[in-house]
């Protein structure tokens, strides 16, 4: 029997030829339901008179309007939002910059490089695991300072040591203090979301983490900008190339996340108090 080239033909159950053109012509007759079910779900939302979307600037004036209320009701909460933002950056900062700095400034090959990527992240995995027990024991605050009083003594190690020092090659420096440093990152993003979930306004628990991301971004750019003019810096001071003085960026992310810790100190959890229920009528 002949079949057409070109087009699928289906056969029912007698075998006859079912062509497509019949079902696209059932397609066409059928009602709209799709269009039908996204009309009723608008009309809906504007029956329920649920907030209209907002543009770029309106957005922006919301967010502002954000922090300002909770400015005057909470500063702590204000605080800790710019305080981690600062230290989440050097956070970032330290595995963008961290295969930049191997490669340029300790002699890595592109094979090392890789693997140590994968040797930090696990590590980092395993730390936060780890560092549960401590933050259940002395809090998530005392976790995020140790972390990053920990990360910038490591910070300093790699820089200072970075010819060598003892038996260690500047390879072997890197690993070592490099591999520690990365303990300390997974303990310190975990603690902060625990921190902020304790500090938090009730009821606001959403708003407030949203605000979390949205400072976390803000200052995306500090680390990057502090790795090259610690860079530009060093290359000046010792009158060397930019290649040559790579291995100033690490005091760059250094000190961006020791900032991050000056400007958390100060910072105080306050007593979280439970929404009381509502009474029944």
């Amino acid at each position: 029997m002949h079949q057409p080239r070109g087009r699928l033909v289906r056969r029912d159950q007698q075998g006859r030829a079912q062509h497509p053109s019949r079902h696209a012509a059932r397609l066409r007759l059928a009602p709209p339901l799709l269009p039908a079910a996204v009309l009723h779900a608008v009309e809906q939302a504007r029956a329920h008179g649920y907030p209209p979307r907002l543009g770029i600037i309106e957005s922006y004036r919301q967010l502002l309007k954000s922090i300002a209320t909770l400015w005057r009701s909470d500063r702590q909460v204000v605080w800790f939002l710019l305080s981690s933002a600062v230290y989440r950056d050097g956070l970032a900062g330290v595995f963008s910059f961290g295969a930049v700095l191997a490669g340029t400034a300790y002699g890595f090959s592109p094979d090392e490089v890789i693997v140590f990527g994968v040797a930090t992240n696990v590590v980092a995995g395993i730390a936060t695991i780890g560092f549960g027990w401590l933050d259940d024991k002395l809090g998530a605050r005392a976790v995020i300072i140790i972390s990053l009083t920990s990360m910038v003594a490591m910070g300093l190690c790699v820089f200072f040591f970075h010819a060598g020092v003892g038996p260690l090659s500047p390879k072997q420096v890197y690993w070592v203090f490099g591999l520690i440093l990365c303990i300390f990152v997974g303990p310190i993003q975990s603690a902060s979301r625990t921190y902020l979930a304790r500090i938090a306004p009730p009821g606001e628990e959403a708003e407030i983490f949203g605000l979390y991301a949205t400072t976390g971004r803000a200052v995306s750019a500090l680390a990057p900008f502090m790795y090259s003019t610690a860079i530009t810096v060093g290359a000046a001071l010792l009158g060397i190339g930019v290649d040559e003085a790579a291995y100033f960026g690490i005091l760059g992310i250094t000190l961006v996340l020791a900032l991050g810790l000056l400007a958390f100190l100060p910072v105080k959890a306050q007593p979280k108090v439970e929404a009381q229920p509502e009474a029944k009528a």
